[in-house]
């Protein structure tokens, strides 16, 4: 008789107890809260992802650079994704349709808008190797990922984070992750709550919107610089 080894490698498939909805971003169950975070990761750089499976966490550290400037924060400080009991990682590239496809000039930008969806809607979406994009992710060679959107959707049991952007500012990728649980926090060790970090970026934007607001005739030195609003925004940590 064969004696086997290790742990089994085969996963069973789902039985009638297993009625509990899984949030994952594929199916979201009704009522699952979503949590947009552009606030605090649109532009962000994603600099490194790190797996371990026998811990079961995912690591992501991403540079913020306008928001370090912006709230005074230590120079090298990065924002931290932790996830810990990830029960999926999954990437995803797209494959461009090869037709022809070009926007007729003087169209509007509406009509333009329509067309680039209808022309990205013949792309099709294929699954990537995890392993290999973490592999493709380097600092040092400027390989990051650039985050235009992420998103956040939580029950009880779980919650299924979701980043969309481009890699190497040319192909772009969707990232999805389901873990037991997400932990948000500072490369000094600072901890943020989900509410605190959404304050990060909002702070940032609404300064932002205030200086767009101003005008080049009000300051003809140019415009003033970009900071917090009186008693916010500002890191009480060195």
């Amino acid at each position: 008789m064969i004696q086997r080894e290790g742990g089994p490698t085969l996963k069973r498939g789902p039985t009638t107890d297993d009625d509990t909805p899984v949030v994952d971003w594929a199916n979201l169950p009704q009522g699952t809260a979503i949590e947009y975070l552009d606030a605090s990761l649109h532009d962000a750089h994603v600099v490194s992802i790190r797996s371990n499976l026998l811990d079961r966490t995912v690591s992501i550290n991403c540079d913020v650079e306008h928001l370090r400037d912006f709230h005074h924060l230590p120079e090298g400080f990065q924002l931290i994704l932790e996830l810990e009991g990830v029960q999926s990682a999954r990437v995803f590239r797209y494959s461009i349709w090869p037709g022809e496809f070009s926007v007729p000039a003087g169209v509007s930008r509406e009509e333009e808008s329509r067309l680039v969806s209808q022309y990205q809607e013949k792309w099709r979406e294929e699954s990537y190797s995890w392993t290999e994009f973490e592999k493709s992710i380097t600092r040092e060679c400027e390989q990051v990922l650039d985050i235009a959107d992420a998103a956040l959707a939580t029950s009880k049991e779980s919650v299924a984070l979701r980043l969309r952007g481009h890699l190497n500012y040319t192909v772009y990728r969707q990232v999805f992750l389901r873990a037991q649980k997400l932990t948000i926090s500072g490369s000094n060790g600072k901890i943020f709550g989900l509410k605190e970090f959404q304050e990060l970026g909002e702070a940032y934007w609404e300064a932002f919107r205030r200086r767009q607001l101003t005008t080049s005739n009000d300051f003809p030195g140019g415009l003033p610089r970009l900071v917090p609003a009186s008693g916010g925004g500002k890191s009480n940590d060195t």
